[in-house]
């Protein structure tokens, strides 16, 4: 349980002193007509879906009787280095609140929520070649006592890990796993690793197969081919029936 009688080693602004940040401040020059920079696609500037998602994270806080967001963003913060700690949390703000709450408890500063891909940048990597770095000129920190706010970090501040709501079909799984494919820091997840997790099918055979552990009798049928399981898998309690046509094999299905 997070306490929030310890002292945080920033001033935190009084209620009177609390702004709420509207879409002019979740998405500066939103109301301007300009391409967002970058090689995100989707969504990259839409103050209703960043709006959205802010006053998600305020009921979030407001349902664990914490203090709301206070508006920073108009003093950047400066000074970030290369070996400054930054995890930066890309995309849904309660999927990972827990997450927010205990590190800010535990790093005050340290994590940073991302709630749009116009908060970030990619660009290529000084240290590995061929990857990207993550820069946040935007973001929710958190700190001691389940306090958060929204900051802007002048230069952008680099991340050192990066996680984020990676479920397929998410909305925000485009702009989430394009900003975190090919980075030069460790990452929590990718689309295509959500999409194997959440296939019933292969976590099963893999379970079974692999390591060995049971799994609930299981009976698939599979239309077409499958490349991310072998032409005849072998695992103990799941049997895998291939449709090449679902048309006129009802019998096949019963028999089954």
């Amino acid at each position: 349980q997070l306490s929030t009688s310890q002292p945080s080693p920033e001033r935190v602004p009084s209620p009177e002193d609390q702004e709420w940040a509207g879409p002019e401040a979740l998405c500066p020059g939103w109301l301007e007509d300009e391409a967002p920079d970058g090689e995100v696609p989707g969504d990259s500037g839409d103050p209703n879906c960043v709006t959205h998602a802010y006053e998600q994270l305020q009921s979030a806080l407001c349902q664990e009787g914490l203090p709301p967001t206070l508006d920073c963003s108009a003093e950047p913060r400066t000074g970030f280095g290369p070996l400054d700690m930054t995890v930066c949390i890309l995309g849904s703000p309660t999927t990972f609140l827990p997450v927010l709450l205990e590190g800010g408890t535990r790093c005050p500063g340290a994590m940073v929520l991302c709630l749009s891909p116009a908060w970030a940048s990619r660009v290529p990597s000084e240290t590995s070649p061929g990857t990207w770095s993550l820069l946040l000129s935007r973001g929710v920190s958190f700190r001691v006592g389940g306090h958060s706010a929204l900051e802007t970090f002048t230069p952008p501040r680099r991340a050192n890990y990066v996680t984020g709501t990676f479920a397929p079909g998410d909305p925000e799984g485009g702009w989430v796993g394009e900003l975190a494919r090919d980075l030069d820091c460790p990452t929590g997840g990718s689309v295509p690793l959500a999409h194997q997790l959440e296939d019933t099918l292969v976590t099963r055979w893999v379970l079974a197969a692999r390591a060995n552990l049971p799994v609930p009798p299981t009976l698939a049928f599979v239309l077409g081919a499958r490349g991310d399981l072998p032409a005849e898998p072998v695992a103990p309690r799941v049997r895998l029936v291939r449709l090449e046509d679902p048309q006129g094999q009802q019998s096949l299905v019963q028999e089954e």
